[in-house]
């Protein structure tokens, strides 16, 4: 009958009210922008942070798991790490414009003395996916910049909020992004690059250029010119679970076409923490360098 509804449509429009409250600000933002916005907010105001990254990364078609504990300061950059695994023990600390801008190790092993090393030397990346300057948030932040620069007309047809989720007995937001043209392009690459460098230029991960250019050993083997496969996005699929009261990316979940490429688990974070000159100083007597 004309001019009424019936109860099946009522509960249609009642329906579809809840979705656009639930998935739409105020602002007319979709509630996966708002959170993602939220997120490089917050990302751009840690000016120092603790706590320890649990990570698996896909090495040679196998999952290789890592732990560390770190203690970060952004402007300037100076960054202590201590390791679980691999290589229980070893530290390393890197402070931007000190030891020659090379990172002091200390490797807790045979021949037992510290060394220092380029931040992607061969033998500090040689079976990680990452240089030790990627910890912290800057690094997605940049991934998600990328993302809003390529498609943030269309956002929304990329990532989706995927509701609440428990991790380490507290809630998170997670966002889903799908990359729907996620595929390869050639790359030529300029004077003095790596492929770390490359890396950062293009936003796609460095390990996956040497699994898509077998003939590539290292991150250093490069010489301008070379025209190499790389993706065209940094994932296929990434998973983020956001804590809402930091709004921090404390989980993420990277996806390529072959699968599981990484996982990074953020736990007793402590964000902008008071640090003493002493947290960045080899001789401190708690570090063993």
């Amino acid at each position: 009958m004309q001019g009424r509804f019936s109860p099946l449509s009522m509960k249609v429009l009642i329906g579809l009210f809840v979705w656009n409250t639930f998935a739409v600000s105020a602002s007319g933002q979709s509630e996966a922008r708002k959170i993602v916005d939220e997120a490089i907010y917050a990302i751009d105001h840690v000016i120092t942070a603790e706590g320890y990254i649990k990570r698996n990364e896909r090495v040679k078609g196998v999952m290789e798991p890592g732990e560390l504990r770190f203690k970060l300061m952004t402007k300037p950059y100076k960054l202590y790490v201590y390791n679980y695994a691999p290589d229980v023990g070893a530290e390393l600390l890197f402070v931007k414009g000190w030891n020659d801008d090379q990172v002091l190790v200390h490797p807790n092993k045979f021949p037992w003395v510290n060394i220092s090393l380029e931040p992607h030397s061969a033998e500090l990346t040689r079976s990680g996916h990452h240089p030790l300057t990627c910890i912290g948030f800057a690094y997605t932040a940049g991934i998600l910049r990328d993302l809003i620069a390529k498609h943030g007309h269309e956002f929304d047809q990329y990532a989706k909020y995927d509701g609440l989720q428990k991790w380490n007995g507290k809630d998170t937001q997670v966002i889903k992004v799908n990359y729907l043209d996620y595929g390869f392009t050639t790359y030529t690459v300029k004077p003095g690059e790596d492929i770390f460098d490359i890396d950062e230029r293009m936003k796609v991960p460095a390990y996956r250029i040497l699994e898509l250019n077998p003939t590539i050993k290292k991150y250093q083997d490069l010489k301008a010119g070379d025209v190499i496969k790389i993706p065209n996005n940094y994932a296929k699929e990434i998973v983020m679970m956001v804590d809402p009261v930091t709004h921090l990316p404390v989980v993420q979940l990277i996806f390529d076409d072959k699968g599981l490429f990484e996982k990074y688990e953020y736990s007793k974070l402590q964000i902008n923490p008071r640090f003493t000159t002493d947290d960045f100083l080899e001789d401190n007597e708690a570090y063993g360098f």
